[in-house]
């Protein structure tokens, strides 16, 4: 493992353990409705924060940010099982920087949450949802999410290889735990649907 991605995974040890006991799977994927809630809130997070990211040239860090957007995909799931996004508000909380770096570590825990999605996607089989049935966010690449991981580690390693670099990811991975956490505490971003 890189020293970037080594401190990037000590650096967010405590957050991850956060998120863990907030998405609970046996909570959050126990009923259709449960599911329903967290799809909601996950959009109402993901859309404001892809798009911010999408506004930057990652072609400097040889990242395709495009074919990693999950909003198409939560978008896909929401219609799929009828939630209004106008029901749904989204959690502005813009990036506290908008630099590469910064951004990298937003990204390692978007793409990470990818690899936690397939954990997920098991619970969903048990609600008989799959990714052709409102489960597409959680199924991520599906078969080439190993894959996409991987080249995200490679591409990431390569460019963010000075102290200050990494310390800014890793400052970037912190923010954004932080504020998936607030969005999925927060009652008012989302209206409870039938």
């Amino acid at each position: 493992m890189s020293s970037l991605f080594a401190r990037l995974k000590s650096g967010t040890e405590q957050h991850h353990r956060e998120i863990e006991v907030v998405i609970d799977p046996m909570k959050n994927f126990c009923s259709l409705n449960a599911y329903k809630v967290h799809v909601q809130k996950t959009w109402a997070f993901y859309r404001p924060l892809e798009e911010e990211l999408a506004a930057l040239d990652w072609t400097a860090v040889g990242i395709n940010f495009v074919a990693r957007r999950k909003t198409p995909l939560l978008e896909e799931d929401m219609c799929f099982l009828r939630i209004p996004h106008s029901q749904t508000k989204e959690s502005k909380q813009p990036l506290d920087r908008t630099n590469l770096d910064f951004a990298l570590g937003c990204l390692y825990v978007l793409e990470g949450a990818t690899l936690g999605g397939q954990v997920i996607s098991r619970h969903l089989a048990k609600l008989g949802i799959g990714p052709e049935n409102g489960g597409r966010f959680f199924n991520g690449y599906g078969a080439k999410t190993g894959e996409m991981w991987k080249s995200f580690q490679t591409s990431a390693t390569a460019y963010c290889v000075t102290d200050d670099q990494i310390d800014e990811a890793v400052n970037g991975a912190q923010s954004t735990f932080r504020k998936f956490l607030d969005s999925m505490i927060r009652e008012e971003l989302f209206v409870h649907v039938p």
